[in-house]
């Protein structure tokens, strides 16, 4: 059993209770699962696309010291 929050009022509560003891807002314990997993794919992407910008990036700095190096 953990704690999660409760997506109303913030409040932690069991991952096993079926609403909010504080503000009663019924818990969909798949809801917040997906909600989590849709949270870590996006920064999944994000990731991916700054490695491929980096590496990008990268090829061109070395082109331009090649070309520099060899007119």
């Amino acid at each position: 059993m953990s704690l999660i929050n409760c997506p109303e009022c913030g409040t932690q509560i069991s991952d096993k209770a079926s609403n909010c003891p504080k503000c009663a807002f019924p818990i969909n314990n798949n809801e917040i699962s997906n909600t989590q997993t849709k949270v870590k794919n996006k920064e999944g992407c994000f990731l991916q696309t700054l490695n491929i910008g980096c590496m990008v990036i990268l090829a061109i700095i070395g082109a331009i010291i090649l070309i520099a190096m060899f007119p």
